[in-house]
């Protein structure tokens, strides 16, 4: 049966495959809106005749017989050739009329640039559907609607409706849900004489989405990087499992994705849900996935040219060159920030360079070859071959003022290409201080060198900023992929059930109140395997007095109620308790404070406790992303966890290597360790712990809708933990 699942699988994904190759291999085009009078229509049917597009146009005007040369006719059945896809600009209301001809007329495939689809309030949500069950109804795939076009650089269809200067066909290629960002990411690619391969807008969605594009690139030989702009993942699912499709693969994609989800923004009763809102889920998942994720159209442009290099570093080693005392400042101060270290230059690299460097260099890295590196040919050859060869760097960057034209006869270039082809598993790349895509237009008689031109397809980077982020995301993807282990696949989540599901579901399903009590939550932890306290509920004061001699002194002492979340705001705690006789007392002030400060609320008794010993005290929680499931935190807890904000997030499945590979990114990992002195925590403990509870998580994710526990306090020993506390909300059901 799993073989039959993914053979309809593979199945499926070359079908789409096959359908999305209809857009951009068409035989003919027929543009259905264009007009004499001009329009956005006529815009695309004039780019698409400019470019020469290989294969035949026609226009679709019932007024005209022909539009700039071009034959039009009244309808797609009138034409006396096939045609291969139907780009329809007209008005929405005009549109099913308009599709009913394309089905007549054989069309293959479709992409509506018109709005007034679901996009609008009112009749524009009707229109959609009746849209997407005429593409599932005929099979035609449709692109849009609300979209701006696309490009294919390879059988130069430029089927957008403005222009370009230039035009090469490459590498990157791009998935955009905004139109204007196809000048804002192409023109400056294209200055840069950097290759474009397909570009494609999917503006609603409506039957062709991101994930289906994601898959047809990986597919597709031409393209080596995907680029994408994100306001919305439509099918989760099918874009998990594009985006492993693509690592499977080693294509990088790399996205701005924006938008924050209103359940962000709503107030969570659990520490985890301020800690951990949608988009930080988002980010998680996109890490897991090996997206590479951006904040402006800047970085998306640098971080896709670095990505095009046809190497991957082996390392995270960089060494960097320049001229410029001014860049060394600069990089030291600047590069931590963009995860980028410089290790200081082995000792025999200093001896070596101190025969060719004048008295007043300073030999570290990064490496000023002062401006008498400039005329002394020897301190540029000398300075580039050690530190390519010498083993210690896995990249070496030249850094530049501004971006230009580099003549590789020149000695700089010379030294550059020896080097490279002295050290082969070293990753070369030039990186501008200053950015600026517009010196090339300045000065047309000093182009950017194309990227597999020299350095083994590294091309230059542009600005220090943009530049080291970019290096950093080629370094980082290089370790996703060194990494990757194939039992921690996002898209394994789905559907996956531990042998304790079935009695999870029934103790949160048992508990009355939309929050679990405390003990009805370390039911179900202590399901899983993880450690708790030992515990009973009083209802009367000798009860309690009893129960806490049956426990090791001192104990703690909690209010129980359903209604109850924060018991310390009611006076519902009590902690150090000494004695039987101070638990009698203990519950009597309790139930006298809760009532107080309560009245209303039900109150079941009061759990004693025994207290858990002294320790590092850490959070442990999980939200529910209605995209990509359970998403877990852990950071220092106690009373600090909101102020520290000191978490990592992790999606399941991990494994106990991850989770410690997560702990040491902490910023109070060295309290976990043993600062100071102190004993080392039980670490390996405590990822077993996190393991445990992502199995908890994964299984209940669709009755819970946040868990918090806090403290989880590490034995000070090193070696055992205790759950103390633990917080459970049920998952909120629709039209509840």
């Amino acid at each position: 049966m799993q073989i039959d699942g993914m053979l309809r699988q593979e199945s499926g994904q070359r079908g789409a495959t096959e359908r999305i190759g209809r857009l951009f291999r068409p035989e003919s085009v027929a543009i259905i809106g264009a007009s004499q009078k001009g329009g956005f229509a006529t815009d695309i049917l004039t780019n698409i005749k400019k470019w020469g597009f290989s294969g035949e146009v026609f226009a679709v005007n019932p007024r005209y017989d022909q539009i700039g040369g071009v034959p039009c006719f009244p309808s797609l059945s009138a034409i006396p050739h096939p045609v291969g896809l139907a780009i329809i600009a007209i008005p929405s209301k005009a549109i099913p009329a308009v599709l009913d001809d394309c089905a007549a007329a054989g069309v293959r495939a479709v992409q509506i640039i018109s709005s007034g689809f679901a996009e609008q309030a009112g009749e524009g949500a009707t229109k959609q559907r009746s849209l997407t069950e005429w593409a599932e109804r005929t099979g035609i795939p449709v692109v849009g609607p609300n979209c701006f076009g696309f490009m294919n650089a390879a059988n130069r269809l430029m089927a957008v409706p403005l222009d370009f200067h230039s035009m090469k066909a490459g590498g990157i290629s791009a998935i955009l849900q905004s139109g204007t960002l196809v000048f804002s990411l192409i023109v400056p690619l294209l200055a840069r004489q950097i290759g474009i391969g397909r570009v494609v807008t999917v503006g609603n969605e409506a039957c062709i989405d991101v994930a289906d594009f994601i898959d047809y690139f990986v597919e597709e030989e031409e393209t080596r990087v995907i680029t994408c702009y994100c306001e919305q993942i439509k099918r989760p699912l099918e874009f998990i499992k594009a985006c492993e499709h693509a690592a499977d693969k080693g294509k990088p994609i790399v996205m701005i994705k924006v938008g924050r989800s209103e359940s962000a923004r709503q107030a969570a009763l659990a520490h985890t849900g301020s800690l951990v809102g949608s988009d930080v889920a988002i980010d998680a998942a996109l890490k897991k996935l090996g997206v590479i994720r951006v904040d402006t159209v800047d970085d998306l442009i640098e971080t896709a040219a670095a990505l095009s290099s046809t190497k991957r570093p082996h390392g995270r080693r960089v060494a960097f060159a320049s001229f410029s005392g001014t860049a060394v400042s600069m990089l030291s101060d600047f590069a931590d920030s963009c995860g980028i270290e410089f290790p200081p230059l082995p000792a025999p690299v200093k001896a070596r360079l101190k025969e060719v460097f004048p008295e007043f260099g300073n030999l570290s890295n990064p490496l000023d070859l002062t401006a008498q590196g400039d005329y002394d040919t020897r301190i540029i050859d000398e300075s580039l071959s050690a530190l390519a060869t010498c083993g210690a760097y896995d990249v070496v960057v030249w850094g530049r003022s501004f971006p230009s034209y580099l003549d590789m006869r020149s000695a700089l270039g010379q030294a550059l290409a020896r080097a490279a082809a002295a050290a082969p598993e070293v990753v070369f790349s030039v990186m501008s201080l200053a950015g600026g895509h517009f010196y090339t237009a300045l000065d047309p008689k000093y182009p950017m060198v194309e990227p597999k031109a020299d350095f083994d397809g590294m091309p230059f980077l542009q600005g220090m900023a943009p530049g080291l982020k970019a290096l950093s995301a080629l370094i980082g993807y290089a370790e996703f992929l060194r990494n990757r282990k194939p039992s921690n696949r996002l898209s394994s989540q789905w559907g996956r059930r531990s042998a304790y599901y079935s009695e999870a579901v029934r103790i949160i399903r048992e508990a009355k109140g939309d929050v679990l009590t405390e003990r009805e939550g370390k039911r179900l932890l202590a399901l899983y395997g993880l450690p708790i306290t030992r515990e009973a509920l009083a209802t009367g004061a000798d009860e309690a007095a009893r129960i806490a001699q049956t426990l090791n002194f001192p104990v703690v002492m909690k209010v129980e109620s359903a209604e109850i979340v924060h018991k310390t705001d009611v006076g519902g705690v009590i902690l150090n308790i000494p004695s039987a006789e101070k638990a009698a007392e203990a519950f009597e002030q309790i139930m006298a404070s809760v009532r107080s400060h309560r009245p209303e609320a039900k109150i079941a008794g009061v759990v004693v406790q025994e207290m858990a010993k002294s320790g590092p005290e850490i959070m442990l929680g999980a939200t529910f992303d209605p995209q990509f499931g359970p998403v877990i935190a852990f950071g220092l807890g106690g009373i600090w966890v909101e102020a520290l904000k000191d978490v990592q997030v992790l999606l399941p499945p991990f494994d106990a290597a991850d989770v410690q590979s997560a702990i040491g990114r902490l910023r109070g990992a060295s309290v976990l360790r043993g600062a100071r002195g102190r004993a080392k925590t039980d670490l390996d403990g405590l990822a077993d712990c996190i393991v445990k509870f992502s199995t908890l998580c994964t299984d209940v994710a669709n009755e819970i809708g946040e868990i918090d526990i806090n403290p989880v306090i590490l034995s000070a020993n090193g070696a055992g933990l205790t759950a103390v506390d633990c917080l459970i909300v049920k998952k909120k059901r629709k039209g509840v």
